[in-house]
């Protein structure tokens, strides 16, 4: 059975903008517009599905990757795999489409049909019988894809998952379509232990190349990690003293989250205080020092400022039972 993953925004039902079903992770178009051409991908037209994903740079689905030859305009009998990124984090599978023809490139409709024509969708990359298509409940999406891994999928929303190194992931994902198993890929981190450990890894080696730094600089560096003060390190040199809160990362990308001690040391933004994120810590860690800047009213990025913080606040509660 041959196979190809399509990742997409996420939503409950993906039959349009309708009864409060938004989409949201689907990239910067998602952000721009509010919606991407996937929201129909399981509102069905008679018995037929059309299916919408968004391939590198907007070029074709390079359908020779699955069997196909070059001279080939479709391909039938694939298996597609719809992942997409849940609000909490982590792609997920929601659903397939199974006996699916997968088109090589953008077709459009003739005659729309009535949900696509309502959102401005004008065609498809992929047709499915309506019976042999499955979309998971919210609560059954438990199936995560690994990325950014070795034989994990990467940035591109097509993974063809075709090299020797995907074939354990791929026999996993076969295996929930034939409703054999739900359960996740078993990894390293997601094992208790294991990825506690590797996230005290991740800290230390933060702190060491945060230390590292300011003490370049001149500063005499201290460690209040278990003073509870909101914030992880203080550097002084001379009068000057610096509150240092430092986050580390395993990946590349810049997000981080505070807990309410730490965010209240942050919001006061004291002229003395430092966020300090270290991304690829335990690999290629490259430190990003924040500060609030009174002369742009903003925080920043390092000392060129051409960067801010984007700042979402959460709320939480406390609950217990008397």
């Amino acid at each position: 059975m041959t196979v190809i993953f399509c990742n997409i925004g996420w939503m409950e039902h993906y039959q349009g903008l309708v009864h409060g079903d938004q989409i949201s992770g689907g990239g910067s178009y998602v952000n721009e517009k509010g919606k991407g051409h996937e929201i129909c991908n399981f509102s069905p037209s008679g018995k037929i599905l059309y299916g919408y994903v968004q391939p590198p740079r907007g070029t074709q689905i390079k359908i020779e990757r699955l069997g196909a030859s070059l001279s080939d305009k479709s391909i039938s009998k694939i298996t597609v795999i719809w992942t997409a990124t849940r609000p909490t984090g982590g792609t997920a599978v929601v659903g397939w489409y199974k006996d699916a023809t997968v088109f090589r490139d953008y077709q459009m409709f003739s005659t729309p049909p009535s949900s696509q024509k309502q959102h401005g969708i004008n065609g498809y990359w992929i047709q499915a019988p309506l019976g042999q298509a499955k979309l998971l409940p919210v609560d059954e999406r438990t199936f995560e894809i690994p990325r950014q891994v070795k034989g994990g999928m990467g940035q591109s929303n097509v993974w063809y998952a075709d090299s020797p190194e995907s074939a354990y992931i791929v026999q996993r994902v076969l295996d929930l379509v034939a409703g054999k198993q739900k359960k996740s890929i078993p990894t390293k981190n997601n094992k208790g232990k294991q990825d506690q450990e590797r996230k005290v890894r991740i800290e230390t080696a933060a702190i060491r190349v945060c230390c590292e730094y300011f003490e370049k600089l001149g500063y005499t560096v201290a460690s209040v990690e278990r003073d509870n003060v909101g914030w992880d390190l203080e550097a002084t040199a001379g009068k000057t003293t610096l509150q240092i809160e430092v986050k580390g990362l395993s990946g590349d990308s810049f997000s981080v989250e505070l807990t309410p001690n730490e965010y209240k040391a942050f919001s006061e933004e004291s002229d003395s205080y430092r966020l300090a994120v270290v991304t690829n810590a335990l690999e290629s860690p490259k430190l990003f020092v924040c500060r609030y800047s009174r002369e742009q009213g903003d925080w920043v990025v390092g000392e060129n400022a051409k960067k801010s913080l984007k700042i979402q606040t959460k709320e939480s509660a406390l609950i217990k039972c008397l």
